[in-house]
């Protein structure tokens, strides 16, 4: 359903995500500590298993388009979706929908809804039935998804995240990182499992280039890990894990977590979570204050 035009893909499985070893404990306590955990926009994003973002400039600037599936109470769903202003009813090559200015939710089946500019959700909606093309004819898409499934498997990822980097975008990394001008593609994937896998991949123009990239990714990982709030946090350890290697024109990057790690990396994270969600907890009493 996303189309062709993307540049920017990001896949996740929350089923997987929620029942994780290494994440679930984190959900319960944000449930548990965030306000808004009762609101029905709140539940709707629990109950969602899996999820496809995308970016779609071609379309208007800042397009982008959120397919779900899950199980999903239509009724909560609308009535949270009209809180920020008067919907109209519509429907679209089969597909109920909800506009509110420009702004669209349409509900595909009893388990997918599309939400987004209307103009790009109507674009996914023809890319499910066949008649716009989607992101999977794409050359640059295909050739990601492949470097990746080469690098660990069939097996599906718990969240994938596939981009072809604009020229706008190569400056701002370039900018704001120091690194990035000749990457033209990149695509990185999460495994959880006992333990836990990252995988990046980076396609630049030359072998050159990715010999260059590697050798000083490598290099910032190295000054990293001596930073006194890597070793703070516990993740010196993690870094010693990276791993960079150039292969033609394109640059791989691995990190693993084994399982004896995941309690205190999992203990971290969620003290993190717990703080976000006390920080908005003072800032809606604040709001409430006369």
């Amino acid at each position: 359903m996303v189309p062709a035009e993307a540049d920017l893909v990001l896949w996740a499985d929350l089923g997987k995500l929620r029942a994780s070893p290494w994440t679930r404990e984190s959900f319960s306590r944000i449930a548990a500590a965030d306000p808004g955990a009762n609101d029905p926009a709140f539940a709707e994003i629990r109950d969602v298993d899996r999820l496809v973002f995308a970016k779609v400039p071609h379309l208007r600037d800042g397009a982008s388009v959120l397919v779900a599936q899950g199980k999903f109470d239509r009724e909560l769903m609308s009535k949270a979706f009209a809180r920020n202003g008067a919907v109209e009813n519509s429907a679209y090559r089969g597909a109920d929908m909800l506009i509110r200015g420009e702004e669209a939710l349409a509900f595909l089946s009893r388990r997918t809804v599309i939400s987004g500019l209307t103009v790009a959700v109507r674009a996914a909606i023809d890319c499910n039935i066949g008649v716009a093309r989607a992101i999977d004819s794409e050359s640059w898409f295909v050739r990601l998804r492949a470097q990746l499934a080469h690098a660990k498997g069939a097996a599906p990822p718990m969240a994938a995240l596939y981009v072809r980097l604009q020229p706008a975008t190569r400056e701002a990394l370039k900018r704001e990182m120091g690194e990035g001008e000749t990457l033209e593609e990149f695509a990185g994937r999460i495994d959880l499992g006992s333990d836990l896998d990252v995988t990046a991949i980076g396609n630049v123009r030359t072998e050159l280039q990715a010999k260059d990239l590697a050798a000083r990714m490598a290099e910032r990982i190295r000054d990293a890990r001596t930073r006194p709030i890597v070793a703070a946090f516990g993740f010196a350890s993690v870094l010693d894990s990276m791993r960079f290697s150039a292969r033609e024109t394109g640059v791989e990057a691995t990190l693993h977590v084994s399982q004896r790690e995941r309690a205190e990396i999992s203990d971290r994270m969620a003290i993190v979570a717990q703080t976000i969600a006390s920080m908005r907890k003072n800032q809606i009493e604040e709001k409430k204050k006369p």
